[in-house]
């Protein structure tokens, strides 16, 4: 208060000081207040100026989100046919209790690491050995067939048979080529691979020939590998032993976590400067959990073009690079982006403004030399915590509202500036 009742002595009581009206820029009716300051009371009261520059730090966005799996690194593993888990892959780790440095074995699990190619497990299906079977039928029925069809046409050239017994045979090996095509594809669709199929070809050789098959009812005849497609991490695990599985049960949820994806929400007000940006648009990603940790630059990918209902907001959504594994899906991020400097705006300290709900206003120091101020209604575009933004050129419409500009190289009141107004309402009595 020692502060204020000094300005209310400088504003109204000091030889020194004197308060003026005067018409506002712009025309408008209205009242400009000019305030001269004696050196004694500046220095008592610490006042200090600032002068209005154009913006020196950057404009920037800072949204809130998320870090979440890449939904195109990210592979879900079906059974193919049904069937039931006869066996889950083990691998090995080791034992920290060990004197001898023996691993542990366990079947895979949850967030374990897989490579492509790796085995996961085997399906036995009944519908896999039956069609494996019948294939092999159809195979050695063509070969007999064609077999028989080659006899009927020697016979037909000694004269021993008729053409029709031929014909009747070309009809069994066409019957009999259609059965092997459409069991083969059968298996091709389940995504039987060609070493696969030809496993089953060789079984029809072996027993055309006359061969027996060891260990007929052996469990591999209708069994199916389940292979891992990408190098990835086990996110999801819904099997174990001795499962009965149908073709569109998930068994496993593969990801590849060295790329993941960043979501944030922009209001839609901040949306129109987006789109005015050239593409693509970069990011600074900084970790909500390890603000010290250095910031992570990407790209954003797509502005969603939907707006929640609820919170006007929509999506903006990135990719950022996850080598070494130090992300991890799910965290929260602060996602910054450099926006273009708006123009014809200023930059002032934030104690330079003094705000009442009903004006902003700043006291402007003509001559730096004097401490000789002006009382001037200006037009806010943005706030910081260290700076305020300015408008430095009006439109007309503004100026006839009693507004006025500001513009680089002006001097203003930096301290002392919200006393200086109390005491100018309290010298004209409001």
């Amino acid at each position: 208060m020692a502060a204020y009742s000094l300005l209310v002595f400088a504003a109204g009581c000091d030889s020194h000081s004197a308060a003026k009206s005067s018409t506002p820029a712009g025309g408008a009716s209205g009242e400009s207040t000019t305030v001269e300051v004696s050196q004694k009371i500046a220095d008592l009261t610490g006042l200090k100026t600032a002068v209005a520059s154009l913006p020196t730090k950057p404009r920037q966005l800072e949204l809130r989100g998320s870090l979440a799996l890449d939904v195109n690194r990210l592979v879900h593993i079906h059974a193919r046919f049904p069937g039931q888990i006869v066996h889950l892959e083990m691998i090995e780790e080791p034992d920290p209790g060990s004197s001898t440095g023996k691993g542990v074995k366990r079947t895979l699990n949850f967030m374990d690491h897989v490579t492509k190619g790796q085995k996961l497990g085997q399906i036995w299906s009944k519908d896999l050995g039956e069609k494996k079977s019948e294939l092999v039928d159809a195979l050695v029925r063509l070969r007999i067939d064609q077999r028989n069809l080659s006899y009927l046409k020697d016979l037909l050239q000694k004269g021993a048979t008729t053409e029709k017994s031929v014909r009747e045979g070309e009809r069994l090996v066409e019957v009999g080529a259609i059965a092997v095509a459409k069991a083969e594809r059968t298996l091709r669709s389940w995504t039987l691979t060609e070493k696969e199929i030809q496993a089953v070809k060789d079984e029809a050789i072996r027993i055309h020939n006359g061969g027996v098959r060891e260990g007929q009812q052996d469990e591999s005849w209708a069994t199916v590998e389940v292979i891992s497609p990408i190098d990835g991490t086990i996110v999801e695990k819904n099997v174990v032993e001795g499962d009965l599985v149908n073709a569109d049960s998930d068994l496993f949820k593969i990801a590849d976590l060295s790329q993941l994806s960043a979501w944030a929400r922009v209001y839609e007000e901040d949306l129109p400067i987006l789109h005015s940006m050239p593409k693509p648009l970069t990011w600074k990603l900084k970790l909500s959990s390890n603000p010290l940790a250095s910031s992570l630059t990407g790209t954003i990918d797509r502005i969603g073009e939907i707006i929640d209902p609820n919170e006007h907001m929509a999506l903006l959504a990135g990719l950022v690079q996850n080598p070494n594994g130090q992300l991890h899906a799910g965290q929260f991020i602060t996602a910054v982006i450099d926006l273009p400097q708006e123009r014809d705006v200023v930059e002032i300290p934030t104690r330079a403004l003094v705000e009442d709900g009903d004006e902003s206003v700043v006291f402007v120091q003509p001559d730096p030399h004097a401490l000789h101020f002006k009382m001037r209604r200006v037009l806010v575009v943005r706030r910081t915590h260290d700076f305020v933004y300015i408008r430095s050129r009006l439109t007309p419409e503004q100026l006839k509202e009693g507004l006025e500009e500001l513009h680089e190289g002006e001097h203003v009141m930096a301290a002392g500036a919200l006393e200086q107004k109390a005491a100018l309402q309290e010298q004209h009595g409001q």
